[in-house]
């Protein structure tokens, strides 16, 4: 499953869509002021989930 970062331009208000497959216009609808001036935001492939210390070098690697 996919997760989309969105932005509406009417009010700002910023929100996740989450989607099997690619989003669709359907889902380019601001929740909070029902406004399809909606527009996806840059973010990274990976994302921090959960609650730890994020990633690591190996131990024994030169980079740790």
């Amino acid at each position: 499953m996919a997760s989309y970062d969105l932005v509406c331009d009417a009010c700002g208000h910023d929100f996740e869509v989450y989607r099997q497959g690619f989003l669709k216009d359907e889902d380019r609808v601001c929740p909070e002021c029902d406004s399809t001036d909606v527009r996806q935001k840059f973010t990274s492939f990976l994302k921090n989930i959960g609650g730890g210390g994020g990633c690591a070098a190996p131990s024994g690697s030169s980079f740790g």
